[in-house]
Order: C-alpha cells, then structure tokens, then sequence
C-alpha cells in the first residue's frame, strides 16, 4: 500500500521538478498518518474481486506493485477514457503491464475524480459488485467521498481542505476505510 500511496507524489498538477530517486526514498520512510491495513488484510482473506481506481499515469508502475502482492483475486483497474491532467488511461495502464494481472476498464467519466453518476453502466456494475475498492488520489476522493461500499481511500493529502477531512496534515499519507456512518474512534470521521 505504501508504495502504491508514495506514486501520487508524481502529480504534475501539484509538483514539478522532483528527483525521483530521492523523492521515492524519502517517502517511503514517512508512516500513514491513517491506516486501516488490518480492516483491510481482513476484507482481503474473504474477497473474489476488487477494484482499484487509478489516478495519475505515472502511479501506475507503483499500483503493480501492490496488485502484485495481492492473493488470488480477481482484479479490476479503472482508468480514465481521456487524461484530465495526467490522468491514467488504458495506453499507460497497459504500457505499465497491468493488464497482465488485471482487468483495465475506463470509468467513462470525463471528471478529475471518478463520479458514479458520470460513469458508464459497466463500470458502475463493477464498483457494485467488488468485494474491495481502493480509490486512488484526492481526486477521486472527492467524488467517491459520499458513495457506499467497502471502498478504502488510498492518498497522500496534498492540500489543507482533504488534510482537515482526514484529521491529518499536509503532505501525509491515508488509507483509511470510509465509513457509512462517523465513528468515534478508529477510522477517521469526516
């Protein structure tokens, strides 16, 4: 999850100029500021399927990683039909080899963020039907913020307003489950 989370810092749209080397280091030593990995090892043991909504092209040699280490589950990777910024379409995920272990679907939504109102039918099929989704980036934070399901948020908050709703600072890193409803404690409300 770690380096799957420590990919996002290659957003053009907030950085310019990293040394990738160092950057990748560095941010591989910082922990997550909330993390859920236990909820989730736990979803994990009894998923068939999940879903991973991808967020920026340059993540997506980190995003292997992680659905390499994953068991023996069906994997769905969502993507961008056009990139908004640097967004990840089927020519990256593919050109990234994760087709190899998973299926690469377009969400069909023109929008920074995957919102399921904006989505095909196919896609939104699948969101419904993952045992798992793991939402990738603020972006799609932002739109999948008030949706149901066993959908993890998996990002490094990169500005003061997703920092405030994770109860976090800038520039930490999340995996946090979200929750139907606010917890006292555990997960983090917002």
């Amino acid at each position: 999850m770690k380096i799957a989370a420590t990919g996002n810092n290659l957003d053009s749209a907030v950085y310019s100029d990293l040394e990738l080397e160092t950057c990748v280091g560095n941010e591989l030593e910082k922990e997550f500021s909330v993390c859920d990995l236990d909820v989730f090892t736990e979803k994990l043991h009894r998923a068939e399927n999940i879903l991973i909504i991808g967020d920026n092209t340059g993540e997506t040699i980190f995003d292997r990683v992680m659905l390499e280490s994953f068991p023996d589950v069906t994997i769905t990777y969502g993507v961008r039909n056009e990139p908004i910024i640097n967004d990840v379409t089927e020519k990256e995920a593919i050109a990234s080899g994760l087709n190899t272990i998973a299926r690469v679907v377009s969400t069909g939504c023109g929008a920074p963020g995957a919102i399921l109102s904006d989505c095909s039918d196919e896609f939104v099929d699948i969101y419904n039907k993952s045992d798992i989704i793991i939402s990738k980036g603020q972006g799609n934070f932002e739109a999948l913020s008030e949706e149901q399901g066993n959908l993890f948020f998996l990002l490094k908050a990169k500005c003061p307003a997703i920092a405030r709703k994770f109860h976090v600072n800038v520039n930490d890193y999340v995996f946090c489950l979200r929750q139907n409803k606010p917890v006292k404690t555990g997960v983090k409300e917002w």
